[in-house]
């Protein structure tokens, strides 16, 4: 995490025009804010437009998700190999990249930096040994034999190694790794390639289950870099099933039930469409309930998901611009739960679409303002020729009128005054009508 107070002065010149690696500033929904002279090479002019565009499908997920993750915990670092299809490099179009989080002194996020160097540069510059400083990679230190002779920290604190299980041990014999054939094949096939490999595993314990992995040759030496794939979340088997999942699917609106630290326990089918609504794909049980997508559209929502742990109910109203233009509303009740002995829980939301309605009431109020002209149309254009008659009778001599005309002319002022009189007050309801 960055904290700064100007986006504009935090990335400096060199790096800029830095002809080696990547950069680009984007906002939380992913916009292109600011970029260096090496990220125009993936595609001219790229502000104002979404990172994820210049992705391969995968890549493109793949950093969706890392960056709701960042959102929800502004303190990680996500490191991340990316396809960029329209990469101007012939031979490869790969780009390792490390996101970070942005803030101002007031700790609300601002934006997301990312710094990327292609594999290529990778390859043939850069030694092996600076992954570990630069992009945070654990290292395994294998000899000939494919033995373990050494790891560095990061592997202590993923895996808590033992000089016992590990040191002058084959690795395919150590526990997180014993029985994977890919890796075995990687280490029997590849090792004694020039190029170093690439490849996923997916190890048996620790503390993150896939890992993006590295193996190159150094002298007699092999490296194994490894660097977790996504952040530590509870299987969905490990998950506690809160009520029967038929009884959830029953609830016409979505239902999302959430641990007491906002992880997502269980979730409906229409909970999935809010979902894909929100930020184009339903979201996950075991992960954070967060909101990438128009995130300041939905502060009142997280500010009820606080409250409710403190044992608040809530209900708040979201609104959405949708790529059509058009709006869509939400109403989200937040409610807490909780047991016997009077601890959190659960926490419920439920959401209901509001769009259809909100269309209708405005549609009627539409329909309203029509009918409110209309009713005062009339009182318009009786309103001035009413005016003009009584201005005329007010300038009429009555003493040169015959008994006969007079007696007339008595009758025809009050019938006048009382017909502007009625006018106005049919004007004055009309006009206090909504």
């Amino acid at each position: 995490m960055i904290s700064t107070p100007d986006i504009e002065n935090l990335v400096p010149e060199f790096l800029m025009e830095s002809g080696h690696f990547y950069l680009v500033i984007t906002d939380v929904e992913g916009r292109i804010l600011k970029h260096n002279r090496n990220f125009e090479r993936l595609s001219a002019k790229p502000t104002n437009k979404e990172f994820w565009k210049y992705l391969s499908i995968n890549s493109a997920e793949e950093f969706c998700y890392s960056m709701e993750l960042m959102l929800s915990a502004p303190k990680i670092t996500r490191h991340l190999l990316l396809e960029h299809p329209n990469a101007a490099e012939e031979n490869f179009s790969q780009i390792w990249w490390e996101f970070s989080v942005i803030t101002n002194p007031d700790m609300d996020i601002s934006a997301i930096i990312g710094i990327g160097v292609g594999m290529q540069f990778l390859e043939q510059e850069m030694p092996w040994n600076n992954l570990v400083d630069v992009l945070g990679f654990g290292k395994i230190t294998l000899n000939s034999s494919m033995e373990v002779i050494g790891w560095d920290e990061r592997i202590d604190n993923w895996f808590s190694p033992t000089t016992q299980t590990w040191l002058n041990k084959p690795l395919k014999a150590t526990i997180p790794f014993k029985g994977l054939d890919d890796l075995e094949y990687r280490l029997n096939a590849d090792a004694k390639e020039f190029n170093p490999v690439c490849f996923l595993i997916q190890t048996n314990e620790g503390k993150f289950s896939t890992f993006a992995t590295l193996l190159a040759s150094c002298g007699e030496e092999y490296h194994l870099f490894l660097v977790p794939k996504e952040a530590q979340s509870a299987p969905n088997s490990l998950l506690k099933t809160v009520v029967n999942q038929d009884i959830l699917e029953s609830f016409p609106d979505a239902v999302f039930v959430l641990d007491n630290s906002g992880k997502i326990l269980q979730q409906n089918e229409m909970a999935k469409i809010v979902g894909r609504n929100w930020k184009g794909r339903a979201y996950s049980e075991g992960y954070v309930l967060t909101f990438s997508n128009q995130a300041n559209r939905f502060t009142k929502l997280v500010k009820a998901l606080q409250e409710a742990k403190l044992g608040e109910v809530n209900e708040v109203e979201i609104k959405l611009l949708n790529p059509d233009k058009e709006f869509s509303f939400w109403s989200a009740r937040v409610s807490p739960v909780f047991s016997e002995t009077g601890s959190l829980e659960s926490i419920w939301v439920h959401v209901k679409d509001l769009t259809a309605m909100k269309k209708q009431m405005q549609e009627l109020k539409l329909e309203n303002e029509r009918l409110r002209d209309m009713a005062l149309q009339p009182s318009h254009i009786l309103r001035g020729p009413l005016s003009t008659i009584l201005g005329i009778l007010e300038l009429i001599d009555k003493k040169q009128l015959d008994k006969e005309n007079q007696k007339l002319f008595d009758y025809l002022k009050p019938l006048a005054a009382e017909m502007d009189q009625s006018i106005r007050q049919h004007a004055k309801k009309m006009s206090a009508f909504d």
